[in-house]
């Protein structure tokens, strides 16, 4: 799959529009895109990491300080091809997509302003486009908290496996729409919804990704994310 591939029929979104109350007191001043992670904001990392697999149209749904994000990407990226569009405050995903899709190539792909996933877009694009589906989402297997029992009837411990990987995967986004269906998201009032449908008709293929994941909601989690983001540019999988 050649760069000039991607760079000629896909678009990215990435949706950073929301509030980020959970991150309080951080984003009282700063939109969580804006967050550092090893002196780095999440956003740098979404963007250097999509011009790194060749996607040169960037769109930017903002909302919640707005003119932060603004600033920030016209001073740090001025001699890109990045667009901010201002999709509202309290608005729905759905609606923040339908809004940029007029600026959109053949294909979009749409991230998540608070998640970073090592995904190699190339492979991503081609494994779309292979399974003719119109949907393509990122997905990431979910591992336990716990230490996992099998038990048999009479109580006896059958088996322990620590912290194992599950047999559930969860969205994370990097997903891949085509502009065949680019209509629908007009039909639908959440996200979510569109998604359950597109799922019920067949529409939706998961692109299983094995590598590096974060994603940033809470303070907790914002402190595992710094000692995981030294290790996000190292490799993509």
């Amino acid at each position: 799959m050649k760069n000039n591939t991607i760079k000629e029929n896909l678009t990215a979104l990435i949706l950073c529009g929301g509030k980020g109350e959970r991150l309080h007191p951080i984003t009282k001043k700063i939109p969580k895109p804006l967050v550092k992670l090893k002196k780095k904001e999440i956003l740098s990392y979404l963007i250097d990491h999509l011009k790194f697999c060749g996607v040169k149209d960037i769109i930017i749904a903002s909302g919640y300080k707005h003119k932060l994000l603004k600033n920030f990407v016209l001073k740090k990226y001025k001699s890109d091809n990045i667009r901010i569009i201002n999709s509202g405050i309290n608005t729905e995903i759905i609606k923040r997509v339908e809004k940029i899709l007029k600026y959109s190539k053949n294909s979009l792909l749409i991230c998540y302003g608070d998640t970073l996933a090592n995904i190699n877009i190339k492979k991503l694009y081609k494994f779309h486009n292979a399974h003719k589906c119109p949907v393509t989402i990122s997905s990431f297997q979910v591992k336990s908290s716990f230490g996992i029992l099998k038990i048999k009837k009479n109580n006896m411990i059958k088996s322990y496996i620590e912290k194992p990987l599950l047999n559930i995967w969860f969205n994370i986004g990097y997903m891949i729409v085509s502009k065949k269906i680019f209509s629908f998201f007009s039909k639908f009032d959440k996200f979510e919804i569109l998604l359950k449908y597109l799922v019920k008709n067949s529409k939706i293929k998961s692109f299983k990704h094995k590598g590096l994941h974060i994603t940033i909601n809470t303070l907790k989690e914002l402190e595992e994310a710094n000692r995981e983001a030294g290790n996000f540019e190292k490799k993509i999988k």
